[in-house]
């Protein structure tokens, strides 16, 4: 009996030795782990705070549209920011290569080594010229304007059609144009229209121009030229040419060398009007008039609502319309987004273009 129990306590001795020599092997192998876990969550954590959340500091993002795409990932650079993703969109009037939209936008801050991701210009879209002979001058300018063109110069002739019925057009029907191009049309002037003879007008004095055209309801446009030699302050050349019909509220150009002495008249100036857009228009009616002097209205750039993939690429925010507008003296460019004046700008004497609205 003795034996026995002798035997018994020795085996239950032996067993929880054993139990205690494997539970500390368990707890080193766990703590081990643990303590590798620890390690690596730790590494992890470093990482993310000073790589990916602190970043190397912030910055303001640059203003990059308008401008090539070159330039843009210059001044990014300079920023300590990247150029990122490259859409490309077809623009009516910002030119090919250059970045119509940025995101983030210009003036968020942003962390050093973003990325800033672009829509750049890849020109403007050829289109097709609409069928419009025959049609009246009301349907055809709507027409012309719904296809995505614009209203050129108007000729009159007489013709044994209704009056302001259009005629022939330029380019012809199915010739290709850029979006927001010209379709110049010759228009009936129907059969009791007044014309005259242009009288011919070279070698006249300019101080002479406005008297000899006096009996003539039309618009003088003058414009210098520097030819060594010739006379100044005549008219060296004219359009149209002498003998030709002319009409009424017709532009009638003239070019002379201008003195120091004689008194210049109304000088053609060229500018171009940038507004720039600062939320997304693609489904917004804009038209761009210009006002001249005389107080005559012209609408020179027009877009209806649009809602395809390629408008809301290209009609997003920070897209600039740049408008080229030839005047004389003084005019007035508005530009209207569903029917309501949005903006004004004053062009004068050829200085820059002034928003007054």
């Amino acid at each position: 009996m003795g034996r026995f129990l002798l035997d018994t306590f020795s085996e239950t001795v032996i067993s929880f030795v054993y139990f205690i020599l494997h539970f500390l092997t368990w707890c080193i192998q766990w703590s081990l782990a643990l303590a590798v876990f620890i390690l690596v969550m730790a590494g992890a954590g470093y990482y993310t705070y000073n790589f990916a959340l602190k970043g190397g500091g912030h910055v303001t993002v640059p203003n990059i549209v308008d401008r090539p795409v070159t330039e843009a990932a210059l001044l990014l650079t300079e920023r300590n920011l990247e150029l990122g993703r490259q859409a490309q969109a077809a623009h009516p009037t910002i030119p090919e290569y250059y970045v119509i939209a940025q995101r983030p936008a210009a003036g968020r801050i942003a962390r050093e080594g973003r990325r800033i991701n672009v829509v750049v210009s890849r020109g403007q879209d050829y289109l097709r010229a609409p069928d419009l002979a025959g049609k009246p001058l009301d349907d055809a300018r709507r027409e012309i304007l719904a296809a995505r063109f614009r209203v050129g110069s108007l000729a009159r002739v007489p013709a044994d059609l209704p009056r302001d019925v259009v005629i022939s057009q330029d380019p012809p029907v199915g010739g290709e144009l850029p979006d927001q191009g010209e379709i110049h049309l010759l228009v009936s002037a129907g059969s009791d229209r007044p014309s005259a003879l242009m009288p011919d007008l070279r070698g006249l004095p300019i101080s002479e121009i406005e008297k000899a055209l006096e009996n003539f309801d039309v618009s003088l446009v003058p414009n210098e030229v520097d030819i060594p030699g010739a006379a100044p302050d005549v008219v060296l050349a004219q359009t149209p040419a002498p003998d030709t019909l002319i009409y009424q509220n017709q532009i009638i150009t003239y070019d002379y060398v201008p003195s120091e002495t004689e008194e210049k008249t109304d000088t053609r100036y060229e500018a171009t009007v940038r507004h720039q857009m600062f939320y997304d228009w693609y489904g917004r009616e804009v038209r761009v008039d210009v006002v001249d002097r005389m107080g005559n209205r012209q609408t020179v750039w027009s877009k209806m609502p649009e809602f395809d993939d390629n408008a809301q690429k290209t009609y997003v925010t920070g897209t600039a319309i740049r408008v080229p507008v030839i005047y004389i003296s003084e005019a007035n460019v508005e530009v209207y987004i569903d029917g309501t004046l949005e903006a004004s700008y004053l062009l004068k004497d050829g200085n820059p273009p002034i928003k007054t609205n």
